[in-house]
């Protein structure tokens, strides 16, 4: 097995701080691998115990076991798939599958809201707001898409209860959307989340649109790429609904 599928099969297990750890091995693992136990601890700002509690609860031995992880995963990701084109195929079909799923919850808060807000963490993202923004006009709906902190911030300042938020992120454990969605709950504001499925920002929304994308070694140097296309399909599909939905009203 690979270091992201021992993660994943004790995810249940791992609390915010361990997905933390998780999250920072992910995102430098090159990094990460040439690291003592107390360099990776002071840079996820936890303890070494910490660490070495994060490495036996997927299954390790210990934090060589878990470098030895990290190696292999590393040459891993910069291999290329033969079959890539076949798994992302079947990633989309995947993504399809959870959209033909009951989500009358998530059509029923878009109906009776009386504003829509949408943020979004990163470029692509972002288009992709505009995507949902775009498509819910046709369906007589107008939402409104937050650009940058400062409209943020002032934003956060008169939402009310009977709005609703979307919040778009590819890994779903981006910090500032999840804190983000905290302050949201706390005022009672319905918040849909767009994004990677096993993520902190599923387990905190009211409701999560998730797909689950793999990464493509495009070059000779180890270019990487990440198949971005679900989260349009996820808005064409909730919009399809949407006028589905407001048929049988």
């Amino acid at each position: 097995m690979t270091l992201e599928e021992l993660v994943y099969a004790q995810y249940e297990n791992l609390n915010e701080v361990d997905l933390y750890i998780w999250q920072y091995i992910f995102y430098h693992m090159e990094h990460c691998k040439t690291l003592s136990i107390q360099e990776l601890a002071k840079e996820c700002n936890v303890s070494h115990t910490t660490i070495l509690r994060f490495a036996k609860k997927i299954g390790l031995d210990g934090y060589s076991e878990l470098k030895v992880y990290m190696k292999w995963s590393n040459q891993d990701a910069y291999e290329f798939k033969r079959d890539m084109l076949k798994t992302s195929l079947y990633r989309m079909q995947e993504t399809l599958r959870f959209m033909d799923e009951n989500i009358d919850h998530v059509l029923s808060a878009i109906h009776q809201a009386k504003c829509i807000y949408v943020y979004a963490s990163g470029e692509v993202q972002y288009l992709a707001a505009q995507e949902l923004k775009r498509a819910f006009v046709y369906a007589g709906i107008i939402m409104h898409v937050i650009q940058g902190d400062a409209e943020l911030d002032t934003t956060l300042l008169y939402v009310q209860p009977q709005d609703i938020f979307f919040v778009i992120s590819l890994s779903g454990n981006h910090q500032v959307m999840l804190t983000l969605v905290d302050f949201l709950k706390r005022k009672n504001i319905f918040t849909i989340g767009i994004g990677m499925e096993d993520s902190l920002l599923e387990k905190r929304c009211d409701a999560y649109l998730g797909f689950t994308s793999n990464k493509v070694v495009t070059s000779k140097h180890h270019s990487m790429y990440t198949c971005s296309c679900h989260f349009y399909m996820l808005v064409e599909m909730l919009f399809l609904k949407y006028v589905e939905y407001q048929m049988t009203l």
